[in-house]
């Protein structure tokens, strides 16, 4: 009996002996709460609670809104469209993204999901005051890497400029300051054509822009906004600069890139920052050279009401003039010498352009409907039609002369 209890005895011992070893290990490894963290400790700790959290899933939108938190995973991909939260560390940057970042950010990742399957990608930077730094969004391209006209060697990593050397991508890059202004924005194209606008601001107040254009190995200025204001502040013109020669299409004629405030930042669509003006392809392109400049004339709601181009001896090249009703364009001017063409549009109660009237000299050269899915394009000669053409969501399907 003697010879139980002393084993007894020395089994309790022994498991008191272990605790207490394991209780000395356990002071070794946690914080002592007695003793005072140093700041860079302090900001360890703080960085480790937030960076240990699981993803956040929510049911979306084709937007990627967070519209309702789920219990797990795959509960939110039960719907069509599901979108994951999480944090991350810089390692798990994309190489385009990690000349941007520096230790002081907080990286936030949004991860959205159409049946099952990512299809955007949205990076934030936060820094100490959870404010966005950079907000980044791409989506996915099947075969990116063989879509790239971009190779790696065209660019240095140690290069700080360039967040575009790994592959062709679809999405935007936007970089703001510490007063939340937009400073730095790129594009980037399917076919690999990246463009980035510089933003300069004076006391929060935007004063100018400036669009390049990746070629050849760099960036390549291609026109400079300068933004006029009344005394009230609100923008009354922009004045555009050409920095070299250009064949513009429509698109180069009216774009107009404004600056964003960081609510319009973070919002969860796939935005453009840019105001676009009605330009008809019945216009045509035209051949812009360097030096040339634009006027932009904006009536108290920002709307463009007129654009004049310039040549280097400050003639008119060719004015355009626009007829507003409410937020629309019913009809553009264009006065060219003794050319005078004319766009005239018409919409539906849902807003949707339902037809387009084409007019040289006020004589009518071409019409079009818009029927669903279709567009029943019509070209007329005397007043007369001679050609009538079906599209389908922007492909022809059938051309029929008119006798």
């Amino acid at each position: 009996m003697n010879k139980k209890i002393i084993l007894i005895i020395s089994i309790i011992l022994l498991l008191f002996a272990g605790i207490i070893a394991l209780t000395q290990e356990l002071d070794f490894l946690l914080p002592d709460t007695e003793h005072e963290l140093s700041d860079e400790e302090e900001d360890i700790a703080d960085y480790m609670a937030i960076y240990k959290k699981p993803a956040r899933w929510f049911n979306s939108n084709v937007g990627g809104m967070a519209l309702q938190e789920t219990q797990s995973r795959l509960v939110a991909l039960r719907s069509e469209y599901a979108l994951a939260i999480d944090t991350a560390f810089s390692d798990e940057l994309p190489e385009y993204l990690l000349s941007y970042y520096n230790e002081e950010f907080l990286i936030e990742v949004r991860m959205l999901y159409k049946n099952s399957e990512q299809i955007r990608t949205q990076w934030l930077f936060r820094d100490e005051n959870h404010n966005t730094r950079l907000n980044a969004v791409f989506l996915e391209i099947d075969g990116a890497e063989e879509q790239s006209n971009i190779e790696r060697s065209d660019v240095e990593n140690s290069d700080m400029d360039h967040p575009d050397y790994q592959i062709a991508i679809k999405g935007f890059i936007e970089i703001f300051d510490e007063k939340l202004n937009l400073i730095s924005e790129y594009k980037y194209y399917e076919d690999g054509n990246i463009n980035k606008t510089d933003f300069i601001f004076n006391d929060d107040l935007l004063i100018n822009s400036t669009v390049s254009v990746w070629e050849e190995g760099e960036y390549k200025k291609r026109y400079t906004d300068s933004y006029r204001y009344n005394r009230s502040l609100s923008l009354r013109g922009i004045e555009r600069m050409f920095h070299s020669d250009i064949m513009a299409s429509h698109d180069d004629l009216v774009r107009i890139t404004f600056h964003r405030r960081l609510m319009d930042a973070v919002h969860d669509k796939l935005f453009i920052s840019e105001r676009l003006n009605i330009y008809p392809d019945f216009f045509g392109n035209v051949f812009i050279k360097g030096n040339t400049r634009m006027i932009f004339e904006t009536d108290d709601r920002g709307r463009i009401f007129k654009q004049t181009l310039y040549d280097e001896e400050e003639e008119i090249i060719w004015v355009i003039n626009n007829t507003w009703q409410d937020n629309r364009i019913v009809s553009t001017l264009k006065t060219e010498g003794d050319s005078v063409l004319l766009a005239e549009f018409q919409y539906n109660s849902a807003g949707d352009r339902i037809l387009e009237r084409n007019l040289k000299n006020g004589t009518l050269e071409r019409l079009v409907r818009a029927d669903g899915i279709y567009d029943i394009e019509e070209l007329y000669m005397n007043n007369v039609v001679v050609l009538r053409a079906v599209w389908e969501e922007g492909r022809k399907i059938s051309e029929t002369r008119v006798r």
